[in-house]
């Protein structure tokens, strides 16, 4: 390179009787900032360098950096953040912040590391303003970091660089740079290169080399020797793999550093008078270089006057000086417009301000519009709005009530409602999908999964998180296996088996949603599946709607002929008989018995005291009039009653709310009385054995929609006695069922102005919480995206305005052990009758004496299809046997939402499931992600990644089957869901092998290093 870099030069004192200690450009917008000896920090506008600011910070500043939120300055003791216009932002400092030197910071994480001559390294977060974690070095620290994708890399007094993994901040590995001290270093891709000095007996003397290192090989490349003393060094960003050097007295030379040949060296110098050169630093152009000299001079070089230091900068902020001249006006002059005059920004109290107690706020309502224009508009062809001015108020102004002032009560009661609904029940509406797991984290504290849907609103996921806590739907409806398409009983089973081996917080419903909207149906009723915002009255029906069309369609999926019965119905069904009286004779008979899946409250004309068991004994044991029916005793057509009787009682009862406007005045109503008698306390307490005691007995009856209640059958058929609380068993009787319920599930409609949306309570079991390690049965509340664990009184508490009942769920406390039995499908089946045999592939399906013992491995393979076709081809191959490396089972399924294709999803699901539920380990090659477009998990702890077995300790890359394979197996890899089944169980064995005989970290490093 001949032509010359630099050819503009200007200069600026920085430091008066001091030096600069650092120089740096602004990545954001076009300003240079220089750190004094003083401790003051200078910034300067473009080429022209034109000073922009000047403040205070610390004491000797060591380091500066440029971030988003405005500037960082480091001192020996103390890290401070201002703005770019000087203002203190944030301050920090620690007991392991003692000489401190240097910084870096990950734009990213918004993550800083800091650094000194201290053993500790500390990693800082601006945003949260807290310690993340702490490294720990040797005794003598660090001088210089800097940061890759995926490396730390710190630069040691004693030469040395070490590398740390950026995840877990583990050592990597470590550079001999320097046999004396470490100079400087930077970072470009997978390039460092670095300069220093080397020891020579007692004294250091500056090498004339830089050390190039490749961090993706972790291997050193041919030194390059330099014309002068190098001392800094920053790579040109530009110029990919050129980097700009410097020496102490201010000589430049820029260098190739991959160049295998003599290169031409450009040298050039730059005068300082004999001064020493301190800092320099790059522009992100590469046109402008900024150095700091030993007597507080800045100097910078640049390609031409009016350079840009960046490509692409934010516009810089610079105060205007105020320029508005206000007219002169007498102060007896009182025709003078005072809106002429600007209302100056200022947060002190203005003269014209009224004392609180003069003032009221109000509204200013405009009258209504003249009935005179009404009455006289006139339509003109397809142009309306014409009428004659009856001329009672001037042109372009707008009359106003003056008389109605203060804000109408309804104003007031929203305002009042905002105020009170509690931060945990506002609604989530945030995409879970755009959240890291930090950020989910904050919104979902427990262990278990939600349902979320992006494409509609939320009362689906609300819906289904109830049914998937109903543990024996919940079992029967993934044991479900069926050959017709479009089966939501297969869908639901697929979904609540994701919640349960999920590593995710979030299960995707889309699926569902779109299987849901192909059904005939379903079709009757607009359930406005992608709509965002619906109307209250809508957020009240249609999830009870749903929950009853499910219970039905489920159902007609899962009944089996010749079984007589589901397990939907077993579990919600409640047969009752209905007996119809002759309003003449009085003539009674009994129709056919029906099965009820749910009831609807009903509720009585008047709002008198009522509780809420004798409301349900109401509901179930209704009575009304019926239509006129032709007696057959009287021979007259005569107006009848019908009684619902029960026969059986539900093992689950599922109770709609309905809720319209006077049934929710009705629920407030009796909340309020149940609330004045609760004031009463019986003295007795819970021991009062008075069954006709109405005062309150504790905590028992704190709450209207009690937590349990009892039912007692009598020995006359329909004789059914509902009362609140768990029975007594002293009062238990060979003659008498008691079957006792308790709360489960409650759906509720928050409704405030600003924050609309269904809730669930659900109380979840034990057998869930044995999932994630633990033996509880607690209540959680789920809202959107968010869950987080409750009390039982949240689940019964309706007495504020905002929060209303939609679905309410009862369960029998003892529940029989035949609703958690349900057969799962004969693996030998499952893999003989659902095989896709394409022509060239061996495949011998599984023999009835082939047995899926625990621990056994079997090599899993999946190949996508390019578009248009977008097909995922799975494989399952023997791992052991007779038969090892021979296919036992082939899918393919779509991963976009054809309906003809869910089938072979389903199936490919329980073939899984069968083999995980067995206790196999499947061995495969980075497949997850890609079977997570089929929403299908593999547990981690039955999975075997290769990829994860051979990735190098210090890359985050993944290394192919077509490197491995040659590398390893020395055999080549021809692409396919097959080959790549057989390849990763032979390279496991491999693994194993080298492990056994010590030889695996050799071979790995060796293998990387080619």
């Amino acid at each position: 390179m001949t032509e010359r870099l630099f050819g503009f030069t200007r200069s600026e004192l920085v430091e008066p009787q001091g030096w600069v200690s650092d120089v740096v450009f602004d990545n954001q917008q076009e300003l240079i900032w220089a750190a004094g000896q003083k401790g003051y920090v200078t910034s300067y506008y473009s080429c022209g360098v034109q000073l922009y600011t000047k403040f205070f910070a610390n004491d000797e500043v060591v380091q500066l950096l440029p971030v988003e939120a405005g500037i960082l300055s480091l001192s020996s003791n103390r890290l401070n953040l201002h703005t770019r216009q000087g203002l203190s932002q944030h301050s920090f400092t620690s007991p392991n912040m003692t000489q401190m030197c240097c910084m870096c910071d990950d734009p990213n994480s918004g993550n800083v590391l800091l650094g000194g001559h201290t053993k500790t390294v500390t990693k800082y977060d601006l945003g949260k303003q807290m310690v993340v974690n702490e490294i720990l070095l040797s005794d003598a620290g660090c001088v210089i970091i800097k940061e890759t994708s995926s490396l730390a890399c710190m630069g040691c007094p004693d030469g040395d660089i070490v590398l740390f993994d950026k995840n877990t901040y583990k050592k990597a590995t470590t550079i001999p740079a320097h046999s004396g001290t470490i100079s400087d270093f930077d970072i470009c891709d997978n390039l460092l290169v670095s300069c220093g000095f080397a020891s020579r007996g007692n004294e250091m003397t500056v090498k004339r080399s830089l050390l190039v290192y490749d961090l993706r090989m972790m291997r050193s490349l041919n030194a390059v020797h330099c014309a002068i003393d190098p001392v800094q060094l920053r790579f040109m960003p530009m110029y990919h793999s050129q980097v700009l050097i410097a020496s102490q007295s201010g000589q430049f030379q820029q260098l190739e550093v991959t160049a295998a040949l003599p290169q031409n060296k450009y040298l050039f110098e730059v005068d300082l008078a004999g001064n020493y050169c301190n800092a320099i630093d790059l522009s992100s152009t590469s046109k402008a270089l900024a150095i700091g000299d030993s007597v507080g001079v800045l100097h910078l070089l640049a390609s031409q006057e009016g350079t840009a230091f960046n490509s692409f900068s934010q516009p810089t902020y610079f105060p205007t000086e105020n320029m508005l001249n206000f007219p002169k006006v007498n102060i007896d002059d009182y025709s003078f417009c005072l809106s002429k005059v600007p209302m100056p920004h200022t947060t002190e109290r203005l003269l014209s301000d009224w004392p609180a107690e003069f003032n009221r706020p109000g509204d200013r309502r405009p009258k209504p519009i003249d009935p005179e224009l009404i009455r006289n508009m006139k339509m003109v062809k397809y142009v309306g709005g014409y009428s004659p001015n009856p001329n009672n108020m001037y042109k372009n102004t707008i009359p106003y009530d003056l008389n109605l002032l203060q804000r109408t009560e309804e104003v007031k009661k929203r305002e009042d409602v905002v105020a009170k609904v509690p931060r945990v029940y506002q609604r989530v509406d945030v995409d879970p999908t755009t959240l890291s797991d930090a950020e989910l984290h904050n919104y979902n504290r427990t262990k278990f999964s939600v349902f979320y849907n992006t494409k509609g609103n939320q009362y689906f996921c609300t819906i289904l998180q109830m049914l998937y806590y109903l543990e024996p739907i919940s079992l029967a409806l993934k044991s479900h296996l069926c050959q017709n398409s479009g089966c939501l009983a297969c869908e639901l089973g697929v979904l609540f088996y994701t919640l349960d081996v999920a590593d995710d917080k979030i299960t995707d419903i889309d699926n569902f949603i779109h299987t849901f909207d192909q059904l005939a149906a379903a079709k009757y009723q607009d359930w406005q599946l992608y709509d965002r915002h619906i109307e209250r009255k809508d957020l009240l029906t249609l999830p009870q709607s749903l929950m009853t069309f499910l219970l039905r369609h489920l159902h007609e999926e899962i009944l089996r002929p010749p079984q007589p019965t589901t397990a939907i119905y077993l579990t919600f069904g409640s047969k009752v008989a209905h007996r119809t009286t002759c309003g003449t004779c009085q003539q009674s008979w009994f129709n056919k018995p029906s099965i009820n899946l749910s009831c609807t409250l009903d509720y009585p004309a008047d709002s008198s005291k009522i509780t809420f068991v004798d409301l349900l004994k109401r509901t179930m044991q209704s009575e009304k009039n019926a239509r006129r029916i032709l007696c057959n005793r009287c021979r007259n057509y005569s107006p009848c009653t019908d009684k619902a009787i029960l026969e059986s009682l539900p093992y689950i009862l599922h109770i709609n709310c309905g809720m319209a406007p006077v049934d929710i005045e009705f629920w407030q109503q009796q909340i309020k009385i149940h609330k004045e008698e609760n004031h009463k306390s019986c003295p007795q307490g819970l021991s009062c054995c008075n069954s006709e005691c109405e005062l309150s007995h504790g905590a028992e009856n704190s709450s209207w929609l009690p937590l349990n209640f009892h039912i007692r059958t009598g020995t006359e058929q329909g004789s059914l006695q509902f009362t609140r609380g768990l029975a007594s068993e002293d009062k238990e009787n060979a003659n008498v069922s008691v079957f006792e319920y308790e709360l489960c599930s409650v759906v509720a409609l928050i409704d405030a102005p600003t924050s609309q949306g269904l809730m669930l309570h659900s109380l979840v079991d034990r057998g869930y919480h044995q999932r994630q390690g633990s033996d509880d049965k607690a209540w959680y509340l789920f809202n959107g995206c968010s869950a987080t664990s409750t009390h039982n009184k949240e689940a019964t508490n309706f007495g504020q305005p905002w929060k209303t009942p939609c679905v309410i769920v009862y369960k029998q406390v003892k529940l029989p052990k035949e609703l958690f039995n349900h057969t799962t499908p004969n693996p030998h089946d499952l893999f003989t009758h659902f095989n896709i045999i394409p022509q060239g592939l061996n495949l011998i399906p599984l023999s009835p004496t082939e047995s899926l013992s625990k621990g056994e491995l079997v090599g899993i393979g999946v190949s996508m299809e390019p578009p248009p076709n977008c097909l995922l081809r799975v494989v399952l191959v023997r791992g052991q046997g007779d038969h090892e490396g021979v296919p036992f089972s082939h899918d393919i399924c779509p991963t976009n939402y054809a309906l003809e294709g869910h089938q072979n999803v389903k199936i490919l699901y329980f073939k899984i499931k069968c083999l995980v539920d067995r206790g196999l380990i499947l061995v495969g090659h980075s497949i997850t992600k890609q079977l997570r477009y089929l929403n299908i998990h593999i547990p981690a702890q039955q999975y075997i990644d290769t990829a994860d077995l051979y990735r190098p300790h210090n890359s985050g890359s993944i290394p192919p089957l077509q490197f491995l394979c040659p590398a390893i197996l020395k055999q080549d890899n021809i692409p396919g869901a097959h080959n790549d089944a057989v390849f990763s169980l032979q390279l496991y064995e491999k693994f194993l092998e080298l492990k056994r005989a010590g030889q695996f970290e050799k071979t790995l490093k060796a293998i990387n290093s080619e």
